[in-house]
């Protein structure tokens, strides 16, 4: 008898894409933080603490933080993501790039999209997920410089 691969959740999603528009809730960005920092960051990451989630213009998402002058110490992150997808398998991956900005931020790494950025491409591409720096109005691709 033979054992049965477990599938994760990531693993589903990914077998599972379906290529229609994804609308997203603060529930479901919980609920993808918790399954991106396990199968990416190794459980390591604090849980975001507030998440907007609205119509964007100019970007699919972003993330925030607040550093206290008076009490380096205290940290504080927002996670800011749009309310509509090109599908959820883009969602997921916008997600996990603005995980990484988190990650560089609690481990005090240098923000941005440089070496401490690019590290996780290999990480990503691992799990089927694609790690691009920037993504045009479509979802597409952008370099930035």
């Amino acid at each position: 008898m033979s054992k049965q691969k477990s599938v994760s959740k990531l693993e589903n999603l990914l077998a599972s894409c379906e290529e229609k528009t994804y609308v997203t809730t603060a529930e479901d960005c919980q609920e993808w933080f918790h399954v991106l920092n396990e199968e990416l960051f190794e459980n390591k990451l604090p849980v975001i603490d507030f998440v907007d989630i609205k119509w964007r213009r100019k970007s699919w998402a972003y993330y925030e933080y607040i550093v206290d002058t008076k009490d380096p110490t205290y940290k504080e992150s927002v996670l800011c993501m749009n309310k509509k997808y090109t599908n959820k398998k883009f969602f997921v991956e916008v997600l996990a790039h603005e995980l990484v900005h988190h990650y560089q931020f609690i481990f005090d790494e240098p923000m941005g999209h440089g070496p401490s950025f690019e590290k996780w491409y290999e990480v990503f591409n691992q799990k089927g997920l694609k790690l691009v720096k920037s993504y045009g109005e479509n979802g597409d691709e952008e370099e930035v410089d």
